[in-house]
């Protein structure tokens, strides 16, 4: 690489990330799966779990069916032109919420899915072409290095945009003229994003129009790569399993802990300041030790603890839950922000591109909208009491988020069937991360859990008792040594001193000692 090429792609990058801090705190504010906009929804105009669980799920329908639409696009536009034209579908519907207090009572709830639909089609469109641009725009040594820094940077402005934007409706109210002005400024936002992209340099790869030969046998044929097929597998069931109880923890914290949308969103933003505190370190870990070990790692943690934290909360205790936002949020950014997107960009092969990522989209998020969906008729059809623990009353809420979680945890063994290229062993990560000041706390517990989660942690737990057992004899004995040994040497300075003669005879050196 010349170095007028060099300093062009570091300018692209530096836009790239500049970019990102416009557009990202927007989709924070507006896809169906964030706290904001279910806030919205639930305050605002009333909707019950099921519909907020299609607006939860509405995200991962939009990747499900972009397949088509992308290959229909890719015939008339280069995948810069296609980021281009979405970034307006995403941004501008939003900017009708605005004129909803003029809209009949009866409309507003078809009128509002129609701008989440419009909206998140063309974000899932542009996550493809996005995606794809960055695999032949990045460098593969330092994507994680960059991610990590832009990721760390666009979170920063997403917890102040998303805390300043609770405040708000905290201060002025729940109505539909301030969500319909923060929905506003959130789609201007998104334009001045798009300015920025416009001035980022790419490859002709992604600013020319290439033929497109494909046909949907060109999606279907990365099916026959068993090791992405794993990967696509795991991501699907994972984020299934995850959907059936996330969109419904900002359910529960507004009906059930009876707090506002201000407080809703403080936890929202201590969950992405866990991200930001993790970002850089996440980083410059799977640029060392590859990304799989990351995400085992990582979300053995924050499973484990987000269960108990969740199954110990109630009206009357819930303070703990912001500590419960923040390491899920600190574990997430090594899992999902960092790990699984450069997992999958890894694992693409470089002339099928654009195919693997949206077919990768589609069929995971086929899974993925499965979860929300399931999990609002699951919600339904629950008692609304289960029972008591420790006291506190056991809600559905509580089966249905502890019982997510520990789907999660099943389907992590699908995970470490995926080969990674030039993968190296969580035993190694771990050994590294002991040392980091960063996980110290957690450790203990990734411990403990890999030894009574699995079946080959049981099994080694088995072998160290037997092997502790064995050496419980030679531990005693060596004990009992090193207490006669110590008796002796304090007893021998002291029969010195009254002039007993010893036992044994003195060595030249105590003679000596004696004659001075």
């Amino acid at each position: 690489m010349n170095p007028f090429r060099k300093r062009e792609l570091l300018l692209t990058l530096k836009y790239c990330t500049i970019e990102s801090c416009f557009s990202v705190p927007m989709l924070n504010l507006t896809l169906g799966m964030f706290p904001f906009v279910i806030g919205f929804a639930v305050k605002t105009l009333g909707w019950a779990d099921k519909r907020v669980g299609l607006l939860a799920a509405m995200p991962y329908i939009c990747l499900f069916v972009q397949p088509p639409l992308m290959l229909l696009l890719q015939r008339f536009f280069s995948l810069k032109q296609i980021m281009v034209l979405t970034f307006f579908m995403n941004a501008l519907p939003w900017t009708l919420i605005s004129a909803f207090p003029w809209i009949a009572e009866a409309h507003r709830d078809w009128v509002f899915l129609t701008i989440a639909f419009v909206s998140t089609l063309g974000n899932a469109i542009c996550g493809v072409a996005w995606s794809a641009s960055m695999s032949e725009l990045v460098p593969l040594s330092m994507r994680g290095k960059f991610f990590g820094t832009r990721n760390l940077m666009f979170g920063f402005w997403t917890l102040v945009v998303v805390l300043g934007a609770g405040w708000i409706v905290d201060r002025y109210g729940s109505s539909f003229e301030v969500f319909g002005m923060i929905f506003a400024a959130a789609a201007a936002s998104r334009m001045v994003g798009l300015y920025f992209l416009s001035r980022m340099k790419f490859p002709p790869s992604v600013t020319e129009l290439r033929p497109q030969s494909a046909s949907i046998g060109t999606f279907t044929a990365v099916f026959r790569d068993w090791n992405f097929v794993r990967l696509m597998l795991f991501t699907g069931l994972f984020g299934m399993c995850l959907a059936l109880g996330w969109p419904f923890y900002s359910v529960y914290v507004l009906k059930e802990l009876h707090l506002s949308v201000g407080d809703l969103t403080i936890l929202t933003t201590v969950f992405t300041l866990g991200g930001l505190v993790s970002l850089r370190t996440w980083g410059s870990l799977s640029d060392r030790f590859g990304n799989k070990p990351i995400m085992l790692t990582s979300a053995l943690l924050w499973l484990l603890f987000a269960a108990v934290s969740w199954l110990l909360s109630s009206p009357r205790h819930y303070s703990h839950l912001y500590v419960t936002y923040f390491v899920t949020g600190f574990m997430m950014a090594g899992f999902q922000q960092l790990g699984q997107f450069n997992l999958m960009i890894k694992m693409v092969p470089p002339q099928n591109t654009s195919h693997y990522i949206s077919v990768y989209l589609s069929f995971t998020n086929m899974l993925i909208a499965v979860g929300p969906l399931l999990g609002g008729l699951i919600l339904y059809s629950l008692p609304p009491d289960s029972g008591s623990l420790f006291g506190q009353p056991l809600t559905r809420f509580h089966v249905l988020i502890v019982g997510s979680l520990a789907l999660c945890l099943l389907t992590l063994h699908l995970l470490q069937t995926v080969q990674e290229p030039a993968e190296r062993s969580v035993r190694e990560l771990v050994l590294v991360m002991r040392k980091m000041r960063e996980f110290n706390p957690m450790l203990g517990a990734a411990t403990l859990a890999e030894y009574m989660f699995t079946p080959r942690g049981l099994i080694r737990l088995a072998n160290v008792s037997c092997g502790l057992r064995r050496q419980t004899s030679v531990v005693s004995d060596v004990g009992e040594e090193l207490v006669e040994e110590g008796w002796r040497a304090l007893k021998q300075p002291l029969k010195a001193l009254s002039g007993r003669d010893d036992d044994s005879k003195p060595s030249d050196e105590e003679g000596r000692g004696k004659s001075q």
